[in-house]
Order: structure tokens, then C-alpha cells, then sequence
């Protein structure tokens, strides 16, 4: 997303787009933001932590979601009751990009402490190819390994734009978790290559288990199977 298109999304009303009740479940809005506020709501131990760029880019995922409706022509569903033609919004999961999980497993080459490897698309160069009619919308990552190694993200292709190297290491800890905001989302409806570097022992295999958070926007025919 480059700022021409975060200014134009800015602009959008979401609220007056998304008017269309769902009766008794309220307005689309409603209904979406409602979804929204279980997304970002992580419960681990005795407390609950709020997902940090997903809670700060909530109105943002709504314009949006409201942008896309607009082009479309079709109604947003819960996607508990949706057909196979309506607009649904889902949390990211490993099936959006083509994957059966976000864990994978890095070598660190002999005589140095660190390595590159490719986040999205998993193990090979080049980009994921977003379907038609589909757009992902990151905000977050979460590194679910005990001791993460992951030190830097960068989104080398972004819908043909490269944006440069971020320091993870400015992620907070949540008991094993290592929880790292991005400081502006990632919105891509035609390619993405995110790729990572991790530091360890030369010579070493290092696991990581990043996850992408955020939300896919698409047709209910399109949500991936179990």
C-alpha cells in the first residue's frame, strides 16, 4: 500500500457503505466490527492481550472491507451464515496462503550467525499471487517458539512495491510468545513475498513459527477448507 491509496481508503465511508441490516444481528458494520473485536482478542494465562496492530487499524480494515463492497456489488455475511457468493472477512490462517502451518525450520550456514528465509510464500523465492477478488490485510506477527529468532521482517513485494527491512527485535514479549506490531499494514489484492532473518549458532537449524495476523477479505466460496 502506497500513501496515494492510504489517503484514498481514508476517505471511504465505511459506516454509510456498510448500512445493509442483517436482521437481528444489526448492520454489516456492526456485524464486522463485532468479528473484529474476537480477532484481536488474545487470551493466554491468567489475562488478555489486545493485538496491537490490529486493534489500532480496526477503522482502517473497515474501509476497506467497505471498499470492496462497493466494487463488487455483494453483501457482507457473518461468515457463520454465508452463502458461497457473499462477502466474508476471516483472521488469517495458514490454508489463505496456500500452506498446513506457519512452522517451519532455518539453517544457519557455517561461519555466520544468521539467516534469511521466506515467510510468505513459505520455502520458495519469488511472490504468493493473491487469488481474484480477494485481499490481505496484516498488521501483526506472532512468533510462537519458545526462544524466537526472528530479529527482522521485510515485505519485499507488496502489489509490485518493495518496502525496506523492520527491526523486530522492537516486538514485546507475552510470556512465549514474541508479538510484533507493524508500524503501517500490509494491504495486498495482487502479490505479496515477505521474507524474514533470524540469528543463532553458525551452523545451527533454527525453529520459527511466525504468524501472520490480520484479515482476508473474499467470497465465501473462496474461505479454505479444514
Amino acid at each position: 500500500m502506497e500513501l496515494d491509496e492510504l489517503k484514498r481508503l481514508l476517505e471511504i465511508d465505511a459506516r454509510g457503505i456498510l448500512s445493509r441490516r442483517v436482521e437481528p444481528l444489526g448492520t454489516e458494520y456492526e456485524i464486522v466490527l463485532h468479528e473484529l473485536r474476537l480477532y484481536k482478542r488474545l487470551i493466554i494465562a491468567n489475562r488478555e492481550i489486545t493485538l496491537p496492530g490490529l486493534e489500532r487499524n480496526t477503522e482502517l480494515i473497515m474501509k476497506v472491507l467497505a471498499e470492496f463492497k462497493s466494487k463488487e456489488k455483494r453483501n457482507v455475511m457473518p461468515i457463520q451464515f454465508a452463502k458461497t457468493d457473499d462477502i466474508v472477512i476471516q483472521p488469517l490462517r495458514p490454508g489463505h496462503f496456500d500452506l498446513e502451518t506457519f512452522a517451519t525450520s532455518v539453517s544457519i550456514p557455517a561461519g555466520q550467525n544468521y539467516a534469511t528465509f521466506h515467510v510468505i510464500p513459505q520455502g520458495a523465492s519469488g511472490n504468493f499471487n493473491v487469488s481474484d477478488k480477494q485481499i490481505y490485510v496484516i498488521t501483526d506477527f506472532i512468533e510462537l517458539t519458545p526462544e524466537p529468532a526472528v530479529t527482522a521482517i521485510q515485505v519485499k513485494n507488496i502489489d509490485g512495491v518493495s518496502q525496506y527491512p523492520l527491526e523486530a527485535r522492537l516486538a514485546f514479549q507475552a510470556t512465549d510468545m514474541q508479538i510484533f506490531e507493524l508500524p503501517h499494514p500490509v494491504i495486498a489484492d495482487s502479490t505479496l513475498d515477505i521474507d524474514g532473518r533470524v540469528e543463532g549458532e553458525a551452523g545451527s537449524t533454527v525453529d520459527v513459527n511466525l504468524v501472520p495476523i490480520g484479515v482476508w477479505i473474499g467470497y465465501g466460496k473462496d474461505v479454505p477448507s479444514l
